[in-house]
């Protein structure tokens, strides 16, 4: 009997951890996370236990836990991640300056050549 890999059908994506273990073992039959999973083993192999890709296309791999991160963003309809103290603005304005200033000197420097050479 042939697996299917219709996702579709087998839409299970799994993270199991158990407290005070150093590992997590995870499943997964999304793209994105599957594609990512690859990623890090291709990176960094060494760091698994063990990495399977199954017969319906799913991925079963035991990786480090502390890799496993939740990150929900910014809360929807708040701004308060976005708003920047006065001095941090003006210490964001006094490194563009300096990044300006040094950069300025370069560009001179090359339309310069640029003009020896014509």
């Amino acid at each position: 009997m042939a697996v299917e890999r219709n996702f579709n059908k087998n839409n299970e994506n799994c993270v199991e951890f158990l407290t005070g273990e150093h590992y997590a073992v995870c499943t997964y039959t999304n793209p994105k996370h599957k594609n990512r999973l690859l990623k890090l083993y291709e990176e960094r192999g060494d760091e698994f236990k063990y990495f399977y890709e199954n017969k319906d296309g799913s991925i079963c791999a035991k990786f480090p836990l502390k890799w496993l991160k939740m990150n929900p963003g910014i809360k929807p309809g708040t701004e308060s991640g976005r708003k920047r103290t006065p001095e941090q603005i003006e210490e964001f304005k006094n490194r563009m300056a300096k990044y300006r200033a040094a950069n300025s000197e370069h560009q001179k420097d090359y339309k310069s050549q640029l003009v020896e050479k014509l």
